[in-house]
Protein backbone atom coordinates (compact mmCIF):
# COMPACT_ATOMS: atom_id res chain seq x y z
CA UNK A 1 0.00 0.00 0.00
CA UNK A 2 1.36 3.41 -0.97
CA UNK A 3 1.27 6.07 1.71
CA UNK A 4 1.41 9.83 1.38
CA UNK A 5 4.89 9.76 2.90
CA UNK A 6 6.06 7.25 0.29
CA UNK A 7 4.60 9.37 -2.51
CA UNK A 8 6.33 12.45 -1.14
CA UNK A 9 9.66 10.61 -0.97
CA UNK A 10 9.18 9.26 -4.48
CA UNK A 11 8.26 12.71 -5.79
CA UNK A 12 11.40 14.15 -4.20
CA UNK A 13 13.60 11.43 -5.71
CA UNK A 14 12.12 11.96 -9.17
CA UNK A 15 12.63 15.72 -8.87
CA UNK A 16 16.26 15.21 -7.83
CA UNK A 17 16.80 12.82 -10.75
CA UNK A 18 15.36 15.35 -13.21
CA UNK A 19 17.58 18.07 -11.75
CA UNK A 20 20.64 15.88 -12.27
CA UNK A 21 19.50 14.97 -15.80
CA UNK A 22 19.18 18.68 -16.61
CA UNK A 23 22.69 19.32 -15.27
CA UNK A 24 24.06 16.41 -17.29
CA UNK A 25 22.38 17.73 -20.44
CA UNK A 26 23.93 21.13 -19.69
CA UNK A 27 27.38 19.50 -19.60
CA UNK A 28 26.55 17.78 -22.90
CA UNK A 29 25.82 21.24 -24.36
CA UNK A 30 29.20 22.50 -23.13
CA UNK A 31 31.03 19.50 -24.58
CA UNK A 32 29.24 19.77 -27.92
CA UNK A 33 30.02 23.49 -28.12
CA UNK A 34 33.68 22.83 -27.31
CA UNK A 35 33.74 20.31 -30.18
CA UNK A 36 31.90 22.68 -32.49
CA UNK A 37 28.97 20.25 -32.85
CA UNK A 38 26.03 22.62 -33.11
CA UNK A 39 23.42 19.92 -33.79
CA UNK A 40 24.40 17.93 -30.71
CA UNK A 41 24.41 21.11 -28.62
CA UNK A 42 20.88 21.92 -29.77
CA UNK A 43 19.72 18.37 -29.02
CA UNK A 44 21.23 18.50 -25.53
CA UNK A 45 19.72 21.94 -24.93
CA UNK A 46 16.27 20.58 -25.83
CA UNK A 47 16.79 17.72 -23.38
CA UNK A 48 17.85 20.14 -20.66
CA UNK A 49 14.78 22.32 -21.26
CA UNK A 50 12.50 19.26 -21.22
CA UNK A 51 13.84 18.18 -17.83
CA UNK A 52 13.41 21.66 -16.36
CA UNK A 53 9.90 22.02 -17.78
CA UNK A 54 8.94 18.61 -16.37
CA UNK A 55 10.09 19.73 -12.93
CA UNK A 56 8.07 22.96 -13.21
CA UNK A 57 4.96 21.09 -14.38
CA UNK A 58 5.05 18.68 -11.46
CA UNK A 59 5.55 21.47 -8.93
CA UNK A 60 2.69 23.43 -10.46
CA UNK A 61 0.40 20.38 -10.36
CA UNK A 62 1.31 19.65 -6.74
CA UNK A 63 0.61 23.26 -5.82
CA UNK A 64 -2.83 23.13 -7.43
CA UNK A 65 -3.59 19.79 -5.78
CA UNK A 66 -2.78 21.09 -2.32
CA UNK A 67 -4.74 24.30 -2.94
CA UNK A 68 -7.73 22.26 -4.10
CA UNK A 69 -7.60 20.11 -0.98
CA UNK A 70 -7.56 23.21 1.24
CA UNK A 71 -10.45 24.73 -0.69
CA UNK A 72 -12.48 21.53 -0.39
CA UNK A 73 -11.90 21.36 3.36
CA UNK A 74 -12.82 25.02 3.72
CA UNK A 75 -16.03 24.46 1.78
CA UNK A 76 -16.92 21.47 3.98
CA UNK A 77 -16.37 23.61 7.06
CA UNK A 78 -18.49 26.43 5.64
CA UNK A 79 -21.30 24.01 4.76
CA UNK A 80 -21.40 22.72 8.34
CA UNK A 81 -21.65 26.19 9.86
Amino acid sequence: MTTLSTLSTLSTLIDQRRALAAQLAGKDVEIAMALGDREEAQRALKEMKAQVEARWAVREAECFDSMGERDAQGMKGAARA
